[in-house]
C-alpha cells in the first residue's frame, strides 16, 4: 500500500502544481460571485453571508480542498455594495494559497429596468509551499545544502475588476481577476478572464428555470460551463451543468449534479462532479456544499 500511495503521489503532484496556476470554477459559484467578480457585491437587500466548501477526490490523501467565504452588504444612500471575500485552497501535498480581498461596487440605474454595476476588489494573496511534506525520490538529497528545511511563503498584492448589467429576469457579467499578475507561479495565479450570463424564467406558478452559461480564459486554458437549475416554489431546486473538455487533459469533460433548498433566507446546496470522456483519468468523487444566510436590515421608510 505504501508503494501504491507513493506512485499516486508522484503521479498527481504535477497535476496539483499545474492546478495551482489557475483559479477553480466552483459549481455553485453563481449564487455568490464576488470572489470572481466584485461587481456582484451588494446584489441583494440583505447582509449576505455565503460559505462554499469543495472536497475534490474525497478519500485520496492530500486531495485538493477549497473554502470560500463572502460577506456583502448594499448601502442604498451611496448606491454601493461593500464587503469582503476570502478563499483558501489546499492544492496538494504541502501546497496552499489564501486570498483575502475587500470588495466594492457602484450601481448606476440605466433605466427603470436595467442596472449597471462596476466593482473593484483589492487585497493580498498568501502562497505557501512546504517542500519537506513531499517524499524525495532520491534519499541522498536529505541533508544536502540544497535541501529546503522550511516552508516558503510569499505575500503579494492582488486586484480584481468587473462589471455586471442586470435586469429583473437576467444578469450578464464580465471580470478580470489577478489584474497585475502576468504569469502564474507556484505561489500565485495569473490573470483570468470571466464572462457569464444567467436568467430566471417563470414557467408557471410553481416552476422557474434558470439557464446559465460561463466562460473562463487563462493563458492557454479555456473552460465553458452550460447548465440550468429548476426551482419549485422558490423553495427547492435541482439542476445539471456540463463542462466540455476541448481535448484539454487538465480540464476534462464533466457533468455536475446540483440540488438545494431555500427557506426563510437560509440556503443550502450540494453538488457532485461526474467525470466523463476518455481523457478523464481522475476519480469522480468531488463534492461541494454551500451555506448562506441573508440578514434583513431595518427599513426606516
Amino acid at each position: 500500500m505504501k508503494r501504491i500511495y507513493l506512485i499516486l503521489t508522484l503521479f498527481l503532484l504535477p497535476i496539483f502544481s499545474m492546478m495551482a496556476q489557475q483559479d477553480l470554477m466552483l459549481s455553485q459559484e453563481i449564487f455568490s460571485r464576488v470572489n470572481k467578480n466584485p461587481a456582484a457585491t451588494g446584489n441583494t437587500n440583505d447582509v449576505d453571508i455565503f460559505l462554499h466548501g469543495r472536497l475534490q477526490w474525497l478519500g485520496l490523501s492530500n486531495g485538493p480542498k477549497t473554502t470560500v467565504l463572502n460577506v456583502t452588504n448594499y448601502i442604498d444612500k451611496i448606491k454601493s455594495g461593500v464587503g469582503f471575500t476570502m478563499s483558501y485552497d489546499h492544492i496538494g501535498i504541502g501546497h496552499n494559497t489564501t486570498n483575502i480581498k475587500l470588495v466594492y461596487s457602484y450601481q448606476i440605474d440605466l433605466s427603470d429596468h436595467y442596472i449597471l454595476s462596476m466593482g473593484l476588489g483589492g487585497g493580498v494573496n498568501v502562497g505557501g509551499f512546504d517542500y519537506t511534506a513531499n517524499t524525495m525520490t532520491d534519499i541522498a538529497e536529505y541533508g544536502m545544502d540544497t535541501y529546503p528545511y522550511e516552508k516558503e511563503v510569499k505575500v503579494t498584492p492582488d486586484f480584481d475588476f468587473g462589471i455586471e448589467v442586470s435586469h429583473l429576469k437576467w444578469t450578464l457579467g464580465a471580470s478580470m481577476t489577478h489584474l497585475f499578475n502576468k504569469e502564474s507561479t507556484t505561489f500565485k495565479a495569473g490573470r483570468h478572464l470571466y464572462i457569464y450570463g444567467t436568467s430566471l424564467l417563470q414557467l408557471n406558478d410553481r416552476l422557474d428555470i434558470a439557464p446559465t452559461v460561463a466562460y473562463m480564459h487563462h493563458n492557454k486554458t479555456n473552460t465553458i460551463e452550460l447548465g440550468s437549475l429548476l426551482f419549485y416554489n422558490r423553495l427547492i431546486w435541482g439542476g445539471i451543468t456540463w463542462r466540455p473538455d476541448f481535448h484539454d487533459k487538465m480540464n476534462p469533460s464533466m457533468l455536475v449534479f446540483t440540488a438545494g433548498l431555500e427557506w426563510h433566507k437560509f440556503r443550502f446546496g450540494y453538488s457532485f462532479d461526474l467525470g466523463l470522456g476518455s481523457d478523464n483519468t481522475l476519480p469522480s468523487n468531488t463534492h461541494e456544499i454551500i451555506l448562506s444566510y441573508g440578514i434583513a436590515k431595518r427599513n426606516k421608510k
